[in-house]
């Protein structure tokens, strides 16, 4: 049989070349591949729930298959797809799908089994939700590639689950084990199981690779428990509730049980802890694919937490409550040892105790490990001890005690010999790393730079092997209590309750921040307050400010990799290489020109130079800049330097920003001189500016009454992204103007359009959530178009923040249109009519240029079924700027190309302003309007902007 392949480079792509059988594995090129977008029942997860999940009656395809690009609608059973050379023509052949499901009666047992676990009416007193997150999966959807060719299936897929993904494939498809190839194609996304079968479904009458993608954002495995109102009277604290929204990994995936697959695989873990109960599957929106073991470690953490918060209400010991109930005589015998060894004492953990910043906290699982042969029972227990820093918030575990015992221990497969010190040191790294201990380091010469070694615990490990000569039989089971032994040591400690992993430290601070203690003592004398405003006022209007004295040297020793590393994510989120680089500059030397209705205004040079940069200025200087747009000599700097916004910004990512500018190469170079029309010249009058424009210098404020995901979001926008400063209106005096209505309702930045993102956009299909975060992280929408002209640097430095923070900025930006997530449902079809209609607009073929445009453009944006020759193929019926009031990036497009676009695998464009004139460039604006946005105007006086963009350079 051939073995599972994971090869996973630095990069994380898998780069296996060639099987034993000569065949080659890897991953196959965009230009190779179709498309699929598999057809839910209505309802499914309802029926995934209850075992009852829809079946088809009868489905009528044939506008399906008429969408270009469509290559099949393929059916098995009542599973139902189609393949296609984009997935936007998947998408919308699929929406136009005609299909009629049956969703069986359920039978008794079901009705039993939901009897059981519903509230009766009224009983419901409170739930509580833990959430775990896989750190190591990206926040993109996960997907799968199938070939079938010379009698093999290959699978490129992220799975821990692949036993039961060859097993699930050969029953569906009649293979043999070893005609299965799985290939870990190394991205980290969620678990890809339920997408590779499904793409091998579709694959397998093709003879070509078919990529299929999750259509569902990932989520975190969130665990629930509803507590009624007869449980507070009980002696178990999980007579609740409990429901997880998670597939359950022992079942087939959903594309096998819609082709009649049924059954219960025997394999992964069960949970036979005995005073936690097995949580139902139970979602609001997506069930989340995933593994047994993240399905297992998810449901212990919330179990022992919550396990924990009951014995904490009732006063209750919680190593004496869990004997109690526990059966086993092994699982009893193993708590008690590891109590007694960590010197478990309920008094450690009083008041006193969290007074001095110190807690404990103890955790148990009981499993059976059915991956081994025979299966094993596995039983585990966490004690740790940790401690708190009163000034910092930081934690250490100072001691931890992990007892494991296992059944079969004999029988167990043969694994490396690793001595007590090695394991005792990766425990001890591991369990800092949860708590976010371990340092990261960035690319830096200086010694002092590197990540300091860990501080390890102490470290006991106890194995209750009945022989001295039995192996250790260390399994991923014996991990399972950790996270919540953290989180219960952290709650005796500090008195948080922590229900979400991983653990967000920054939040444990016992202290309030230093601003807040300032303005509590301000707000404490109306004389102090009165004197404050009236001379923030005065200070803000001065046409002059003193200079602030330069330094002789800032000390960068004393800037943590840490703070280096997040002052490059916080420049990256302010585009600063964007434009303090000029062409063919050094990076952050300077020179670009900006163009502005008031003339040209030349950036500076913020690399460390001494003498040209900013190497003598202090933190102060900087800060005062950022905030206030002051020089360090004590001029005003123009509000072309967007200090409107970084004036939200937080201290610590003004800090971290600093860090990162004193650590970057010097460069000498003589900033350019900004020379302005009178009276525009005279920096003094930009006090007055900042009278009346920059009132609010504070830092962002989160509203408490939105969610920490959204509140981020407004923070990277409103503060170190000012996406406001180009996507906002702006008045006569260059200000952005006022008013909700106007807040990033569109504007012009370096001679584009930067259009509205508000409910005044004009796109022809509104910008969801998940389209924002696409757009934003690859340059790249399907239902809008490319990033191009100076969107295209900002994409590029986006594409290397997290993950979570591009999706912040979408949810955010998603919430200012909440038209948009009610169109979600009917984007696809509305895509598919928008495609048609341009295909069959006759009144455009009788326009002149439609010959410019069979020559010009109709090679790459022609949505035929061709391949696609460069990159990504945008669709011209969607596109934004088609459908917009103005022609601007449309003729900058067409005009000048995109020379470098935001990402390498979306290709370049050329130019056409050297081989078509004035005339010609009219007549193909007026046939792609009248084509492909047949409901707006004509654009008007295009001749005139058309002779205007060709003067100007271009963006590069």
């Amino acid at each position: 049989m051939t073995t599972d392949l994971t090869a996973p480079t630095a990069t994380g792509i898998s780069h296996t070349s060639e099987d034993s059988a000569g065949m080659d594995l890897s991953v196959p090129t965009d230009s190779q591949l179709l498309h699929g977008v598999v057809l839910r029942p209505p309802q499914w997860e309802l029926g995934i729930q209850t075992n009852r999940i829809a079946q088809l009656q009868s489905l009528d395809s044939d506008r399906a298959v008429k969408v270009p690009g469509v290559v099949s609608c393929i059916t098995r059973g009542s599973f139902v797809g189609i393949v296609a050379v984009q997935r936007t023509q998947a998408q919308q052949a699929c929406a136009l799908l005609n299909a009629s499901w049956l969703t069986p009666v359920a039978a008794s047992a079901d009705v039993q089994h939901l009897t059981n676990q519903a509230a009766t009416p009224g009983t419901v007193h409170s739930a509580t939700r833990y959430e775990w997150n896989n750190h190591l999966a990206a926040d993109a959807p996960d997907w799968a590639i199938a070939w079938h060719r010379d009698n093999h299936l290959t699978v490129w897929v992220n799975t821990k689950r692949q036993a039961a993904l060859r097993q699930e494939l050969c029953a569906l498809l009649g293979l043999a084990p070893e005609a299965v190839r799985i290939v870990q194609h190394g991205q980290h996304t969620q678990d890809g199981l339920e997408t590779a079968v499904e793409a091998a479904l579709l694959a397998w009458d093709l003879h070509q690779p078919v990529r299929v993608q999750a259509a569902y954002a990932p989520a975190a495995l969130a665990v629930k428990v509803e507590q009624n109102q007869t449980a507070a009277s009980q002696d178990l604290p999980d007579r609740g509730q409990w429901s997880i929204n998670a597939l359950d990994p022992r079942r087939p995936s959903i594309a096998g049980r819609l082709c009649g697959l049924d059954s219960t695989s025997t394999t992964g873990m069960a949970l036979q802890t005995e005073y936690a109960s097995v949580p139902v599957q139970k979602s609001g929106s997506s069930l989340v694919a995933t593994d047994s073991h993240s399905y297992t470690a998810a449901t212990v953490f919330a179990q022992e937490s919550h396990f924990d918060e009951y014995c904490e209400n009732h006063q209750l010991d919680p190593v004496q409550s869990r004997l109690a109930q526990i059966n086993s005589d092994r699982g009893q015998q193993l708590l008690r040892t590891v109590a007694q060894q960590s010197g478990w004492d309920q008094a450690a953990s009083g008041p006193a105790a969290k007074a001095a910043g110190l807690g404990r906290g103890i955790a148990y699982s009981h499993i059976i490990d059915n991956d081994r042969n025979p299966p094993q029972e596995v039983w585990s227990v966490w004690s740790v001890e940790l401690a708190v820093d009163a000034r910092s918030g930081g934690l250490s575990v100072s001691k931890l005690t992990v007892g494991h015992d296992a059944s079969h221990t004999e029988n167990a497969p043969p694994t490396p010999p690793e001595t007590q010190r090695a394991l005792k040191d990766r425990l001890g790294k591991w369990t800092q790393s949860l708590l976010g201990q371990a340092q990261q380091g960035v690319n830096s010469p200086s010694e002092q730079d590197k990540p300091r070694p860990l501080a390890l615990p102490e470290v006991q490990v106890i194995n209750s092997a009945r022989s001295l000569d039995q192996p250790l039989a260390w399994g991923p089971g014996v991990e399972l209590p950790a996270a919540a032994a953290i989180a219960n040591a952290i709650y005796s400690a500090t008195g948080l309750r922590i229900r979400e992993t991983p653990f967000a430290l920054p939040t444990l601070s016992p202290d309030p921040p230093l601003t807040a203690k300032r303005s509590r003592r301000w707000r404490n004398s109306w004389l102090g307050g009165l004197m404050a405003a009236a001379t923030g006022a005065l200070v803000v209007a001065a046409p002059w400010r003193t200079s602030i004295p330069p330094v002789a040297r800032v000390d960068t020793s004393i800037f943590s990799a840490q703070a280096i590393e997040r002052g490059r994510l916080v420049a990256l989120t302010g585009d600063c290489m964007v434009c303090h680089t000029a062409p063919d500059g050094q990076t952050n030397a300077g020179g670009l020109g900006l163009d502005t209705p008031f003339g040209t205004i030349y950036t500076t040079n913020i690399t460390p130079d001494r003498e040209t940069g900013i190497g003598a200025w202090s933190y102060k200087a900087f800060e005062r800049a950022m905030r206030e747009g002051i020089h360090r000599d004590g001029k005003h700097l123009y509000p072309a330097f967007p200090y409107t916004a970084y004036a939200k910004m937080s201290d610590e990512d003004l800090q971290s920003l600093y860090a990162y500018l004193m650590v970057q190469p010097a460069v000498s170079a003589p900033n350019k001189e900004t020379q302005l029309p009178f009276p525009m010249n005279l920096r003094p009058l930009v006090a007055g500016w900042n009278t009346l424009f920059h009132r609010d210098r504070q830092a962002y404020a989160p509203d408490p009454e939105k969610s920490p995901l959204w509140n981020r979001g407004a923070y990277l926008v409103n503060s170190s992204g000012h996406c406001a400063a180009c996507h906002s209106p702006r008045n006569a005096l260059g200000a952005e103007k006022s008013g909700k209505n106007n807040f990033l309702a569109g504007g012009f930045a370096d001679n584009w359009e930067a259009p509205a993102l508000n409910t005044l956009s004009s796109s022809p299909i509104p910008w969801t959530e998940q389209e924002l975060f696409q757009y934003l992280r690859t340059g790249y929408s399907p239902l809008h178009g490319v990033a191009a002209g100076p969107m295209g640097p900002v994409v590029a430095g986006l594409a290397q923040l997290p993950e979570a923070d591009v999706q912040a900025m979408a949810h955010y930006l998603a919430s200012l249109n909440p038209a948009a997530a009610e169109s979600k449902d009917n984007q696809a079809v509305l895509a598919a009519r928008l495609e048609a209609d341009s295909q069959a607009n006759q009144k455009a073929r009788l326009l002149p240029g439609e010959t410019l445009f069979n020559g010009a453009c109709a090679v790459c944006h022609d949505s035929g079924s061709g391949p696609v020759l460069f990159g990504a193929r945008p669709s011209l019926a969607l596109n934004s700027n088609l459908h917009s009031d103005h022609p601007d990036n449309v003729i900058q497009v067409l005009m000048h190309g995109i020379t470098r676009p935001a990402q390498a695998n979306l290709s370049t464009m050329p130019g056409f302003k050297n081989s078509m004139n004035d005339a010609q460039m009219e007549s193909l604006l007026q046939y792609m309007r009248t084509r492909f946005a047949p409901d707006k105007p004509a654009w008007n006086n295009l001749r005139k902007k058309i002779a205007q963009i060709r003067q100007q350079q271009g963006h590069p």
